[in-house]
């Protein structure tokens, strides 16, 4: 009877819990209630009545507390009502019924894996009953959906896909929802598609796809829907199938549909916004427009933003959130960025269970994140067989975070990954692949053989899993290689390398990923003992004959850049190659063809362009306009990466909020670029198939190199991890080489030390006892035992005492890679040599600095422009002493009057008259410019760097620019500022900077630093070369072909006075003709 007397106890609590709302006596209620039914035997007769007083308590309890444990407990209990109730108790329909309901419940509430396997035979059980089907199908497909999720069974799809059938088939071709139900059937299609990897699945989820976008009427809440689903389904063919531009783009296109028709507020705004977002990452990796990128990460910003911790879709979007963020870090170097995708990351994982299929990705994603995280504290593979380094401090002055400690952690994250998901998964060989780099990068740092070894391992077992002909293999295969190219060059390995190359010769990947393993490769068989340079030069040739899809014209010069700065170091190594097995000519070729690409297109074929318009003027003019067009979009995009990269003048300041409309803007110069490239394309190939033009544009020959060194030879410094060679061009000579007695490694460390050293501050004073000017004459003393005598010698041009500098010969300098760094024009000992031992590389010859062979004029196109050209060598100065946010610049000022008083004809453009505008407007008429002020160098992308103007923080003059300048009577620019003729290590091979912006935009003679100059040392150099250049005062006739001469004779005066301050005297240098 206790039981009977706990009965009345509990049903009482229940009754005033419900009219008083009291969650207080509703807890003692249940209680009550599970009491009881411990009492009772379970075949009691009062046992149903129980149960279901305990299913109103467990119900009220999860309504009003939110209460998840209690709707499991509810789902436990109506099951054993429908049990203890024969098929024929008239109370037993009521109860199936209270479980639909609860089906309903688990469709529409929280998640939770142990409700679901319950919901989904209930709702089978609910839809199984024809009275019913109509009412539980959508129940039925809603669990399905929820299982799949969890489970990702093909099975379940394949039942899926059988009720969106049943769905549709049951309403007219005219409703509305049709439209909704056909995107529903075209996402399983697609998902099956991933699962199984049969064409036709995905071939199908398009075409459904296209239908329901044609039924859904535009007006339709689900229109954003369908636009949604048939933006993933192009992506998915793009990826898997076809790999068509077409497809791609089609599939950004209407992902941009999707988002429009989902205005803020729509409910299905964030799926749209995501599927856009997952295309637009897609589009940059295989274009590295960052113009994509950046609109992908805004998008998916927002699509993380619109939905909260408990949406099930939130862990999905935080994962590519973290994607995106990873690539905008590593193509901009925005550390928040990185910050914020390994935030994404982490919280990813926790929203994602252990016995989830999607944990495993999520992990690899975070082990990748941390991985580049890592990379913030080290230049990690530096891919020349030496350690990594230190990375230089923040711009911003933040200290620098990852290291060995976020390295570790992202290995062993990738290792928990690649634990977590099954082996037959289909993403098991990406996960694979990521801890093989993991593994790889943190043997590079620690010199850990033990992770190296699980890194080959780890990348050959990608492979394996890998299905043939894909991305995920492809990747998987390049891992492969750089792992082993890690491994001591045995043959076995060269061999293995060289079999995993010709297939990705030939693989559905990426340009960037075949170039990226032929230099491995080739790294592999140089390091061979001894060193396999027939295999290594083959497998240099097809990375340099990759190239140009590396950096096509049809992406925005950042972008562009920053692909060829992946592959810093090939061309010196492809050189080393050729000259190994004693064929220098080859070597040069190879290092005229694999660098400077950027200023060979700068340069739009002016020294063909006279043949092209006797041959056609019409297309002579079609290529003039196409290139200045083509120009003025890569300034555009150059605007666009600095506004996204923050405002000059206060670097923390975003200049662009990254709105709608102007990500759309952004888009669309994407796309006009895109279109202008094609016709320039198209133009190229109509001008080759001219007579006599079938090499316009095209790299250079050997015989058209042998025409260049007519004033004296071009001498190449090529340093590379197996050799250091002086490449010796002299005009109608084969090419010799010299082999040099330099260590690369220490070459470079002394290249990066001139980088370093903190040498004058810009118009500063210097003090001679200072440490950085005895490592400096150190530095060059060592030049010219190890670069500089030799290859005079090799020359015949040492002589016992210093030649006069009206008397010296000329000499090209031609530095490869870092050497790109080293003053090789002031090599020498310049103190502790005895007096008129003409022991530096200055008493001997007038020094002048090439890009590339290529980029000097030929010996007839010397002889027809002769001297400056009278009347159109006015002088145009621009002063800017005191630019907003820089330091002030006393000297420049003097400097500036200076040479008004020299040539009082001269035009100056001073302080507030100094703007960006007013000085592109005049230089065009102004054939020598001289510039005294600061200028900037960034060391992401040199096309960056500029000239600190009065308004450069809101109208920045840079490089890329001036480079679009057309001045055809240009003679000289002389930049009296800092660092205008120095790139960064990554595009040393392409010459970026202002100096060569300069001769790009015409000017045959450009005088620049290579680090910045005291102030009276600036005024002095600049004073004595422009009393040389233009002998009768005021003429303002100048005598520009001998400036490099001239500019000879005022450093070599600087330093006769100051011979233990390298720092005032060594930094200028001439580059020209």
């Amino acid at each position: 009877m206790k039981h009977n007397q706990l009965a009345r106890r509990a049903l009482w609590l229940l009754q005033r819990a419900h009219r008083r709302r009291s969650v207080r006596k509703l807890k003692a209620a249940r209680r009550a209630f599970e009491n009881v039914l411990e009492l009772m035997s379970p075949h009691h007769p009062d046992r149903p009545a129980c149960l279901s007083n305990l299913s109103t308590a467990l119900r009220l309890q999860y309504e009003w507390m939110s209460d998840t444990t209690a709707l499991d407990r509810l789902v436990e209990v109506n099951e054993l009502i429908t049990q203890d109730l024969s098929e024929d108790h008239p109370q037993r329909n009521i109860h199936r019924h209270n479980l639909r309901n609860i089906v309903a419940e688990l469709v529409t509430g929280p998640r939770r894996p142990g409700l679901l396997a319950r919901a989904v035979p209930l709702a089978r059980e609910a839809a199984a009953d024809p009275a019913h089907r109509a009412v539980f199908l959508e129940a039925l497909i809603a669990c399905l959906d929820e299982l799949f999720e969890h489970t990702e069974d093909a099975v379940v799809m394949l039942e899926l896909i059988a009720l969106d059938r049943e769905r549709l088939a049951s309403v007219p071709d005219d409703d509305p929802e049709a439209g909704a139900l056909l995107g529903d059937l075209g996402a399983s299609l697609r998902t099956l598609a991933l699962l199984r990897g049969q064409p036709e699945d995905l071939a199908e989820a398009v075409a459904v796809g296209r239908q329901a976008v044609e039924r859904c009427p535009s007006d339709h809440e689900h229109r954003a829907t369908c636009l949604t689903l048939l933006c993933n389904s192009l992506h998915a063919l793009f990826v898997h199938q076809d790999r068509s531009m077409e497809t791609l783009l089609e599939s950004v296109a209407v992902g941009r549909q999707a988002v429009a028709a989902a205005p803020a507020g729509h409910p299905h705004r964030s799926s749209s916004l995501n599927g856009l977002g997952i295309a637009l990452r897609t589009l940059f990796e295989e274009t590295r427009d960052l113009d994509a990128l950046h609109e992908a990460v805004r998008v998916c910003r927002e699509a993380v933003a619109k939905v909260g911790p408990d949406d099930a879709r939130r862990a999905r979007y935080l994962g590519n959130l973290s994607a995106v963020d990873q690539e905008l870090f590593k193509r901009t170097g925005d550390r928040q960025a990185i910050l914020e995708a390994v935030a994404a990351s982490r919280e990813a994982v926790e929203l994602s269970p252990g016995d989830t299929p999607q944990r495993a990705n999520r992990l690899s994603d975070l082990g990748n994140a941390l991985h580049i995280l890592s990379g913030d504290l080290y230049v990690a593979s530096p891919d020349d067989g030496s350690a990594p380094t230190e990375a230089p401090g923040a711009a911003d002055g933040a200290p620098r975070i990852g290291g060995v400690p976020a390295l570790r952690e992202a290995v062993r994250v990738a290792r928990a990954a690649v634990a977590a998901g099954p082996r037959d998964d289909a993403d098991r060989g990406g996960r694979l692949s990521n801890l093989s780099v993991a593994a790889r990068t943190l043997f590079e740092l620690t010199g850990d053989t033990a992770v190296l070894e699980e890194a080959v391992q780890a990348a050959r077992n990608g492979v394996a899993a890998a299905t043939a002909d894909t991305t995920t293999r492809a990747t998987a295969l390049v891992a492969l290689v750089r792992a082993l190219a890690r491994c001591p060059a045995e043959p076995d390995v060269l061999r293995e390398m060289h079999g995993l190359c010709a297939e990705l010769a030939t693989a559905a990947t990426t340009p960037r990923s075949r170039v990226i393993a032929h230099l491995h490769l080739g790294r592999a068989a140089m390091s061979a003992d001894p060193p396999e340079a027939g295999t290594a030069l083959a497998a240099y040739e097809k990375a340099i004959a990759w190239l140009p899809e590396i950096a096509p014209r049809h992406l925005l010069r950042p972008d562009r850049e920053y692909g060829l700065g992946e592959l810093a170091g090939l061309p010196a190594e492809a050189a080393s190659a050729a000259l190994h097995l004693g064929r220098p000519e080859h070597a040069l070729l190879l290092l005229e063809h694999a660098r400077g690409l950027l200023l060979r297109e700068g340069m739009g074929g002016r020294d063909d362009l006279g043949e092209l318009r006797r041959a056609d003027p019409e297309a002579a003019e079609e290529f003039v306009r196409l290139r200045d067009l083509l120009n003025a979009s890569d300034q555009a995009g150059a605007d666009l990466f600095h506004g996204n990269r923050g405002n000059p003048g206060n670097p923390r300041k975003p200049r662009d909020s990254g709105s709608v409309p102007a990500a759309a803007r952004h888009s669309g110069r994407a796309q006009r670029h895109r279109e202008l490239a094609e016709r320039w394309e198209s133009l190229l190939d109509r001008v080759r198939a001219l007579p006599g033009l079938g090499g316009f544009l095209l790299p250079p020959t050997i015989e058209s190199l042998r025409r260049r060194p007519a004033g004296g030879p071009v001498v190449l410094v090529n340093a590379s991890p197996f050799r250091c060679d002086a490449l010796i061009l002299t005009s109608g000579s084969p090419v010799r080489a010299l082999r040099l007695d330099c260590d690369y490694l220490e070459l470079r460390e002394r290249a990066r030390d001139f980088q370093r050293l903190p040498l004058a501050a810009p118009h500063t004073s210097t003090d001679p006892s200072r440490p950085d000017e005895a490592r400096l004459l150190v530095h060059l003393a060592w030049l010219w035992d190890r670069i500089g005598r030799p290859v005079l010698a090799e020359l015949g041009l040492l002589s016992p005492s210093p030649v006069p500098a009206g008397e010296a010969p000329r000499i090209w300098w031609c530095p490869i890679g870092v050497a790109a760094f080293l003053p090789l024009h002031a090599a020498g000992r310049h103190i502790d040599a005895a007096p008129d031992s003409a022991s530096t590389v200055m008493d001997h010859v007038v020094s002048s600095y090439t890009s590339t062979v290529h980029a000097l004029p030929p010996d007839d196109a010397r002889r027809a422009t002769g001297a400056g050209t009278p009347g159109r060598d006015t002088l145009l100065i621009v002063e800017v002493s005191e630019a907003p946010g820089a330091p002030s610049l006393p000297g420049a000022r003097f400097e500036a009057d200076r040479l008004a008083e020299l040539v009082p004809d001269s035009t100056v453009l001073s302080g507030a008259r100094a703007t960006r505008d007013a000085v592109l407007g005049a230089l065009p008429g102004h054939g020598v410019a001289h510039f005294a002020c600061h200028a900037v160098t960034d060391p992401r992308s040199p096309s960056l760097n500029r000239l600190l103007l009065h308004d450069h923080t809101s109208a920045p003059l840079t490089a890329i620019e001036l480079s679009a300048l057309n001045v055809p009577h240009g003679t000289l620019a002389y930049l009296s500022a800092c660092e205008t003729a120095k790139s960064n290590e990554r595009l040393a091979d392409e010459a970026v900077h202002i100096a060569t912006a300069f001769q790009l935009a015409g000017y045959r003679h450009v005088v620049g630093t290579l680090w910045p100059v005291g102030d009276s040392a600036a005024g002095r150099v600049a004073d004595d070369f422009y009393t040389g250049l233009a002998p009768s005062s005021g003429s303002g006739s100048f005598d520009s072909d001998h400036a490099a001469r001239i500019l000879h004779r005022a450093v070599h005066a600087l330093r006769e006075d100051v011979p233990d301050e390298p720092s005032r005297w060594a930094a200028h240098i001439h580059l020209g003709p």
